[in-house]
């Protein structure tokens, strides 16, 4: 459920919330991007670590090749999330992010959103297909 949730958050987030940053005025982007933070904080972050630990549940108790590479992937989105898109967010929260950054943001996001959406497929093939 948690890998359905974010694969939905992360598409919206990239072909909605991200390219609209552009649009905003400084002012207004940094009045709405604390709204933004704290609200998809409270949704994401959650399903982030429910994912986290369903990696290492997995990987411990059905060792195999799609249950390592989930849980790989689980800790690719965490470091990408804390190296690129913290200090990126921390920018448009201080009011010095401009164009490039949230250009930036948007193709980063894209890695993301395509690493969430592997995530997604791992995920169903496992639990579709029989494996030994």
């Amino acid at each position: 459920m948690a890998d359905a949730l974010m694969a939905g958050i992360i598409l919206a987030v990239q072909f909605v919330v991200y390219p609209a940053f552009e649009f905003f005025s400084k002012e207004a982007l940094h009045r709405w991007h604390h709204v933004y933070t704290r609200k998809i904080t409270v949704l994401v972050a959650p399903l982030m670590v429910a994912q986290l630990l369903g990696g290492i549940y997995w990987s411990a108790a059905h060792q195999g090749l799609i249950s390592y590479l989930y849980t790989l992937l689980i800790f690719s989105l965490w470091g990408i999330t804390f190296l690129f898109f913290v200090p990126l967010h921390r920018r448009i929260s201080l009011g010095t992010a401009d164009t490039p950054d949230f250009r930036r943001l948007v193709r980063l996001n894209g890695v993301r959103t395509s690493l969430w959406l592997i995530l997604l497929t791992l995920h169903l093939i496992a639990h579709t297909i029989p494996l030994a």
